[in-house]
């Protein structure tokens, strides 16, 4: 085999395995990445804690209603976005986006019709898919 020939085969094996390398690279850093935010998503959504602190029932001048105070007891940001009210005819839900910081208290009036010593599940979802979960009765 001649000198250039063998020169040019070693360049091009050099270039292939150089080409590896950094494609191999970048693959561990996409999969660290991946496996970094995974990790972090986990530990968050283990971390989030809500107090569903008090639940009550009223009647306004037209309306019945519950009003739901929650707290965030845990150390991260939380986003609630739905509660649903569920009692043994029908269930009520409530949709929205609130973001409540570590120990922040939120509180919520919904027009609701209530009925006296009918319990009511009360179910709070988070943008991290935790429930929590309390029965009362009016």
């Amino acid at each position: 085999m001649e000198i250039p020939t063998m020169t040019f085969l070693m360049g091009a094996v050099a270039i292939m395995g150089l080409g590896l390398l950094v494609w191999s690279n970048q693959t561990l850093n996409f999969s660290q990445h991946e496996l970094t935010e995974s990790f972090s998503s986990k530990v968050n959504k283990l971390n989030e804690e809500i107090l569903i602190e008090q639940v009550w029932f009223g009647t306004g001048f037209s309306n019945k209603f519950a009003n739901i105070t929650l707290s965030n007891i845990s150390s991260i940001g939380i986003t609630i976005t739905k509660i649903e009210l569920y009692n043994s005819t029908d269930t009520h839900t409530i949709t929205l986006t609130q973001n409540m910081f570590p120990d922040q208290t939120y509180s919520l009036e919904e027009d609701y019709d209530w009925f006296t010593n009918a319990p009511v599940d009360v179910t709070v979802f988070t943008a991290r898919d935790n429930t929590y979960k309390i029965q009362v009765s009016p």
